[in-house]
């Protein structure tokens, strides 16, 4: 839930934050709000509602990094040119034959979520008759396709909150990615919605990137519709140090994953790659603001600058993201050649403002 914000003096502004969505107008100036925690909440959340980074959500908010704690019903400060209406708090009346999962369908949220988060004092084995609450997104209006200027709007809800599930703190990257660690390793959750895991033994990393990885792949599901597989590879083992045979993926911050396919084609196969979903992908993982480097060879860049093309990007979004058609050894681009990376990217993360030993090779 947000509020405008008002006050005698405006605060300094931070910085414009760089996870904004890349749907929104360039020129356009954030603006001060205020967000009323609602039950159960997550910074990650709140952050990705508003288009803007957990990082900057708790610097903003001068909340422990290690451990940012928020409550329901306090605000929280956010400086974004995104604000969607704030949700709103029913009341339901539970009828016969209801399920939580069924009552979770019907009002477009996650029914952990609606269980535990909302109603964490009704037993899962409710009876008609008990009431719930349900924070559900505000309806908006919207033309109907086709349909004359000020001519019949029909009511439609907004997206559904992000299926993003819970990264612990305290997982930190030490090191350069060559030779390198992380202390207090955190496993990539399993989140089926969004991707599945190829070695679960080797999906390690540190919570930063696990964040900003998930969150990425969450909005990029959501704006492009893709429902086809996402596999996520090596990231790293746990505790980091070397992974066979990579030179890298030692320190939590390298993440492998597999090309999206067209019909569960190969990603070896160049014609079976999905390149539109995948630019969209890397457009997702580019705005997060926390990606250094991703690794995909020359040969595979030129499709992807054609899917870039058919997507509208301008040209110096394409400079910005894209080596191609430079050659290997220039250092443009955030997506840059590396031999062997044909049916995978490898994508490298920045270290966290509180890895205070994380290095770059």
């Amino acid at each position: 839930m947000w509020l405008p914000l008002t006050v005698a003096a405006a605060p300094p502004e931070p910085e414009a934050d760089p996870a904004r969505s890349s749907d929104e107008p360039s020129d356009a100036k954030p603006t001060w709000i205020k967000h009323r925690i609602i039950p159960g909440e997550r910074v990650i959340e709140i952050a990705a509602r508003y288009h803007v980074s957990a990082d900057s959500l708790i610097r903003w908010n001068k909340l422990d990094p290690k451990n940012p704690q928020i409550f329901a019903g306090r605000t929280l400060r956010v400086l974004t040119n995104f604000a969607p209406p704030p949700q709103k708090k029913i009341e339901y009346v539970v009828k016969s034959g209801d399920t939580w999962n069924k009552i979770a369908k019907a009002h477009r949220v996650d029914a952990d979520t609606l269980r535990l988060r909302w109603n964490p004092k009704v037993p899962r084995a409710f009876k008609a008759g008990q009431t719930l609450v349900i924070w559900v997104e505000p309806v908006v209006k919207q033309a109907k396709p086709g349909a004359a200027a000020g001519g019949d709007a029909s009511s439609v809800a907004a997206l559904p909150p992000l299926p993003l599930v819970a990264i612990r703190s305290g997982s930190i990257s030490v090191g350069t990615p060559s030779n390198g660690k992380i202390v207090n390793a955190l496993q990539l959750p399993e989140n089926n919605q969004l991707y599945t895991l190829r070695r679960p033994d080797e999906a390690f990393g540190s919570s930063h990137t696990l964040e900003h990885l998930q969150l990425a792949i969450a909005r990029w599901r959501r704006d492009s519709g893709f429902t086809g597989a996402l596999k996520i590879g090596a990231i790293s083992k746990q505790g980091g140090g070397k992974l066979k045979p990579h030179s890298s993926h030692r320190s939590g911050r390298d993440v492998d994953i597999r090309l999206p396919v067209i019909n569960n084609g190969s990603a070896e196969q160049v014609s079976d790659v999905d390149w539109d979903a995948l630019w969209g992908l890397v457009m997702a993982l580019v705005d997060t603001g926390e990606v250094k480097t991703i690794y995909l060879t020359t040969d595979r860049q030129k499709h992807l600058l054609a899917a870039a093309k058919r997507a509208g990007a301008d040209q110096a979004t394409i400079e910005r993201v894209l080596q191609y058609p430079e050659k290997s050894g220039h250092n443009n681009g955030i997506v840059r050649n590396q031999s062997g990376h044909t049916a995978h990217i490898h994508v490298r993360f920045n270290c966290a403002s509180n890895e205070t030993r994380c290095e770059d090779n």
